[in-house]
């Protein structure tokens, strides 16, 4: 070919056409960026004042116009702000851009480390005071949401919440009440478990004053530690046996 003048010439009117067509699209989206950029960019949604300075910063950094932005990569950005669960980017002709967050809300602490949403949804935000601790091996965020709505719809009658749950390795539960009560729950029927301590628990406050730790797993009755008591007041059926 390199000693064919007629193939040279066309392999040379290809590259110059390939040349001009890549510097007219260089130049066109140049035109575009200064016809059509982003006048305005609006951030809704953010409560959180770390959620508005990261998204202030997020902003300052843009770069591209109404048509050549890529809007996946900004949603991206902003999804990596702690507090930010979803984010929706979106054009507003003429010249506007649209970004709507929904932030988490922050439901319970997460084996101290982090947060965990109304959804059951773990995120990298410290725990704040005052929120209930859920204690458990990684990978069961889901169960533990689920039984921790559970628990509290078993325990209303009593006038009290769960604060706390606590899964150990071999998947034994306990849970912690209102005014500090414990209850050792094991690992099988966990809410018939609960539900039977509810049912009892009036009684046996009745009978013995206030108790401090409550013990489920033996198959027909319960443990319990009075408040005032070194050893704990036992009232079981049958003893032999916890699971």
């Amino acid at each position: 070919m390199w000693d064919n003048p007629t193939a040279l010439n066309r392999l040379s009117r290809l590259i110059l056409a390939a040349t001009a067509l890549f510097v007219l699209w260089v130049a066109g989206r140049a035109l575009l960026e200064m016809s059509f950029p982003f006048r305005q960019v609006t951030v809704e949604g953010s409560r959180h004042d770390s959620t508005r300075v990261g998204a202030e910063a997020m902003v300052s950094r843009m770069r591209g116009g109404f048509f050549s932005m890529d809007l996946t990569a900004v949603q991206a950005d902003f999804l990596t702000l702690p507090w930010v669960r979803r984010a929706d980017v979106h054009r507003v002709w003429p010249g506007r851009l649209v970004v709507t967050l929904e932030e988490h809300q922050a439901f319970a602490a997460w084996n101290d480390q982090a947060s965990m949403n109304s959804h059951g949804e773990i995120f990298a935000v410290e725990p704040a005071a005052g929120l209930p601790r859920l204690y458990a091996p990684e990978g069961m965020e889901k169960l533990v949401f689920r039984r921790y709505d559970e628990f509290n719809r078993i325990v209303a009658p009593l006038d009290t919440r769960v604060e706390q749950v606590v899964v150990s390795a071999r998947q034994s539960w306990r849970v912690r009440l209102g005014g500090g009560i414990s209850v050792e729950l094991g690992r099988e029927r966990i809410n018939e478990r609960l539900s039977r301590f509810a049912q009892v628990y009036p009684q046996a406050v009745a009978a013995v004053g206030p108790i401090h730790r409550v013990d489920m797993r033996y198959p027909n009755g319960f443990a319990a530690q009075v408040e005032s008591a070194a050893a704990p007041s036992v009232s079981a059926a049958n003893k032999a046996s916890k699971a």
